[in-house]
């Protein structure tokens, strides 16, 4: 697997053409930071690595099609050209492009299937734009699957979404009070047992139709260390 570096940055591809570029982002590493600057960001590791973005939409973040919070890591694709920009915008638009995740939640689901259909709004607090579940705000709907129960401590889950807020799978766990493990900034409570370092959410796979093709691919990004470690103390608890 080809992997980009910039310091002690490595960002793995998995998957490349003319018109597009899928990695696997490292959590920690943000897609853009204050004022849009480039420095640091995703963005950056790729130009550095002689891959050119497309930027004719926004030069100050060249490539962006989607977004990945900092602190989830996983499959994120990357415009190389116009079309590829235009097709997978309009693929996430028409819900052809899927987005699958994985996340560690607090607690014990009842159901082992089920579906959040909450909307979702802006709120202002501490100085921070955060989102809310909010009856006035824009459609918002997740999709989960319990994989496996870790006692009363936490539920691995399986997650697809269908539309793409900023947070949605935050703010829609927080809300039937299964936050994230890790994520405190949406109601997670530490706990002395796991120790968690960032919020477990991890994009595991994205689907999409090859631009100029009927190809349909699935990119996948495997579990990274840290989410499996907590996964094993999780487990030695049970």
């Amino acid at each position: 697997m080809r992997e980009l570096r910039l310091g002690t940055i490595v960002v793995p591809i998995l998957y490349e053409d003319a018109d597009l570029l899928l990695v696997d982002k490292p959590a920690g590493l943000p897609v853009f930071v204050a004022k849009r600057r480039l420095e640091g960001t995703l963005s950056e590791v790729v130009l550095a690595n002689g891959i050119g973005l497309y930027d004719g939409m926004d030069a100050e973040l060249p490539g962006v099609v989607h977004r990945l919070d900092q602190d989830t890591s996983g499959v994120m694709a990357l415009a190389r050209s116009q079309t590829g920009w235009v097709e997978f915008r309009r693929q996430l638009v028409t819900r052809q492009a899927k987005k699958e995740y994985v996340a560690l939640a607090a607690g014990t689901f009842q159901e082992k299937k089920g579906r959040i259909d909450i909307p979702i709004g802006a709120k202002h607090a501490h100085g921070l734009l955060l989102r809310r579940a909010d009856s006035s705000g824009r459609p918002s709907e997740t999709e989960f699957e319990v994989i496996r129960s870790f006692g009363e401590q936490a539920s691995l889950l399986r997650l697809q979404i269908s539309t793409g807020r900023t947070h949605q799978i935050r703010v829609h766990l927080s809300y039937i009070r299964h936050p994230v493990l890790g994520d405190y900034t949406y109601g997670y409570q530490p706990s002395q047992d796991i120790v968690v370092n960032r919020q477990m959410l991890h994009a595991c796979a994205l689907t999409f139709v090859v631009p100029g093709s009927c190809e349909l691919v699935r990119v996948c990004a495997p579990l990274p260390r840290d989410m499996v470690s907590v996964l094993g103390a999780l487990a030695r608890r049970i």
